[in-house]
């Protein structure tokens, strides 16, 4: 993949997804690790989306 055609946004989800696998221990960078390195962009559309729901980034941890 070509990181560089990403917006800066998009390459820091992308390492904090990485950030959440290592951290959990996982091999692979899945959708639950997507998920939480978009958490971790709090200004991003679907942080704020996530918020609305009331998830949280505890609650997407204790599913995975």
């Amino acid at each position: 993949m070509l990181f560089g055609r990403l917006t800066e946004r998009a390459q820091r989800v992308l390492a904090h997804a990485q950030e959440e696998a290592i951290r959990l221990n996982h091999s692979n960078i899945g959708t639950e690790h997507l998920l939480l390195g978009l958490m971790k962009e709090p200004e991003g559309i679907a942080a704020k989306v996530l918020e609305s729901f009331n998830i949280t980034e505890d609650k997407v941890i204790e599913e995975v």
